[in-house]
């Protein structure tokens, strides 16, 4: 496993490094078993053999001893009693070996005590799985020799852990401890990473710009896959060894980049945008280094460089936090110092210049979820507060824009009181012009027109007219405001219009034709059959006063039942209208137009000798 003492190096390798070279407890009592001598020798396969021995020392890794060679190796372990005056012959023996790299079998003497299912490619991988046997005493009679057969690959620091002799509790006792280390805690580092990972990932989904978590997600589980490796038994579904590491060291890559990735979503680095692209630039090259390399020095520079990348990576994130001085940026970059700190110890104890059995890197992962935790979850509070401020700031800024727009709609009422006041005034001048006004100059022109004096009766009589024009305009705009109900039919509207003009025409010899429909085909409102009176009276007061016409003709005519049509028509000099319009002159007329515009309508006027013609096209049904 040489290759992979650069991934060791990481904190993130749950028991990686601790599982396959776990130092087992040494110190044993006096009458304990003890191993006498330890032999190693190459072979073929399944024969044992004769000559090549050497001594070794266990653990061992026979690729210092013999490098580049892949194949089997026979390891040799002579014991004996620990007591001398003990015979020890009718107790059984417990029996532990750490760790087997990578597939082996274990013999007293000749008798087969357990075998890994694959001794050649693909091989098993009894690596970090510490194995536990009772020999019974009638083993221990006939010798006290063990053999272990180990099939490795060079590449893979092949050889034979530390094996131990004592009592079946001690030794019981010891396999537990080391099974816990080495396949329990790593098992509950990846459950709990894929756990995390997953509720990681449908926070991702179910918020897509909170970016963090889903590569929080992906870190974990590309560390889940690198992980796998740690707990793996046998190399399926890969077909060999160097097919399992090429796997392993892809993941390994994968993970740092993605945890590199996520330190910088994690701290909201502005330029962790364009850092990222030559990172993936570069997991993509190593990448195609793993696949196409042939031989094993890929895979080791491959995880060389993946190591150098985060170690820097580190130092970078531990610079900026130092500039910094956040509680959260220099959090991050404490647990990148930490990191680094256990992943030199634990390579220090493998290399031998730091004496211990136990590795801190299983721990790893379980630090870092925590610190992730945390760290998140001190963000999330402090969005919380930032919520909460704001929605304080929103409510204080929604109670002024309340009483701001209290005070403005207060305003809006006022301006649209005094508003409604001048549009009465403006109303009430248009009425006395177009009703009261014209009586009076209809009443004038019969006074001025008169050769002989009128006697009282007939001054009377112009009086009440103008008494009933007042009392009418006085009645139509209490009528108009309170919505009373229109004329029913057209003769109904054109009563008081007849009434009020047939003495007038008839006085000055002119003649008056009414043309209206019997009845409505869309009944107007109210308020359009006062327009439609008060145009008529303007109208026809304009041509007893200008026209100095013989005839008029008012017709109303309905040409469909969303349209009113009112012609007002005289024989008389006619006049200019552009000039009348362009001199300010036409205030009758003005007004005639605004009233009708007003009311949806259009008003045309046409004039020339002869043929003067007003037309009115009113819609129906708008008030």
């Amino acid at each position: 496993m040489k290759f992979f003492l650069s991934i060791w190096l990481m904190l993130w390798l749950c028991a990686a490094s601790a599982g396959g070279h776990a130092q087992l407890p040494h110190d044993v009592p006096d009458c304990e078993p003890q191993i006498v001598s330890v032999m190693a020798a190459k072979s073929e396969g399944a024969t044992r053999p004769v000559a090549g021995w050497q001594a070794v020392i266990l653990p061992d890794n026979w690729s210092q001893r013999w490098p580049d060679y892949d194949g089997t190796v026979w390891y040799r372990i002579d014991w004996q009693p620990g007591c001398v005056d003990t015979d020890n012959g009718d107790s059984p023996v417990g029996l532990v070996i750490e760790s087997i790299i990578m597939a082996g079998a274990v013999y007293s003497e000749d008798t087969l005590l357990w075998r890994d299912r694959h001794l050649q490619e693909p091989l098993s991988r009894s690596w970090n799985s510490p194995r536990y046997w009772l020999l019974p005493a009638s083993h221990l009679r006939e010798g006290r020799v063990l053999w272990v057969r180990v099939a490795g690959v060079a590449a893979q620091t092949p050889g034979l852990g530390r094996v131990r002799l004592g009592s079946p509790e001690a030794m019981l006792t010891v396999m537990e401890q080391g099974h816990w280390r080495t396949r329990t805690l790593p098992f509950i580092n990846l459950v709990v990473s894929a756990v995390l990972g997953f509720l990681a990932l449908f926070i991702w989904l179910a918020f897509r710009s909170q970016q963090v978590f889903g590569w929080y997600a992906v870190t974990a589980f590309c560390w889940v896959l690198f992980g796998v490796n740690t707990l793996a038994t046998q190399a399926w579904p890969f077909s060999d060894t160097r097919m399992v590491a090429q796997a392993n060291t892809l993941a390994y890559i994968f993970f740092i980049a993605s945890f590199c990735v996520f330190s910088w979503r994690l701290l909201e680095l502005r330029c962790a945008v364009w850092r990222e692209f030559p990172l993936l630039a570069l997991v993509a090259g190593l990448a195609g280094v793993i696949v196409l390399s042939p031989g094993w020095e890929g895979l080791q520079w491959a995880g060389h460089i993946s190591s150098l990348v985060f170690l820097l990576n580190g130092l970078c994130i531990t610079g900026w936090a130092l500039r910094r001085r956040e509680a959260g940026p220099l959090m991050v970059a404490g647990f990148y110092l930490l990191l680094i700190a256990i992943g030199v110890r634990d390579v220090l104890i493998l290399i031998g210049l730091l004496s211990s059995d136990f590795y801190l890197s299983q721990y790893s992962c379980l630090l870092f979820m925590l610190m992730a935790a945390v760290f998140l979850g001190l963000r999330v509070a402090g969005d919380a507060r930032r919520i909460e401020r704001f929605n304080q700031e929103l409510s204080v800024a929604i109670e002024k824009a309340c009483d701001d727009l209290s005070a403005t709609m207060s305003k809006e009422h006022r301006l649209a009181l005094d508003n409604t006041r001048l549009q009465e005034r403006l109303q009430l001048a248009h009425d006395l012009h177009d009703g009261l006004g014209g009586q009076l100059v209809r009443s004038i022109m019969m006074v001025e027109q008169s050769d002989d004096g009128l006697d009282k009766s007939r001054y009377l009589s112009m009086l009440k007219l103008l008494r009933d024009d007042l009392r009418q305009l006085v009645d139509s705009g209490a009528s108009a405001s309170a919505s009373a109900a229109p004329p029913q039919t057209p003769v109904e509207w054109l009563a008081p219009l007849r009434y009020r003009f047939a003495n007038l025409f008839d006085a000055l010899e002119m003649l008056l034709v009414w043309n209206v429909p019997d009845a409505w085909r869309t009944q107007p409102t109210a308020v359009q059959c006062l327009l439609l009176a008060r145009l008529v009276e303007e109208a026809l007061t304009n041509i007893v006063k200008h026209s100095q016409a013989r005839c008029a003709r008012v017709t109303l005519q309905l040409p469909d039942d969303a349209l009113l049509l009112l012609r007002v028509e005289d024989d008389g000099v006619g006049f200019d209208v552009a000039a009348v319009q362009g001199g300010g002159l036409g205030i009758g007329l003005e007004s005639m137009r605004a009233r009708t515009e007003r009311h949806g309508g259009a008003l045309t006027l046409c004039s020339q000798p002869g043929a003067t013609v007003l037309e009115v096209r009113l819609p129906l049904g708008r008030s």
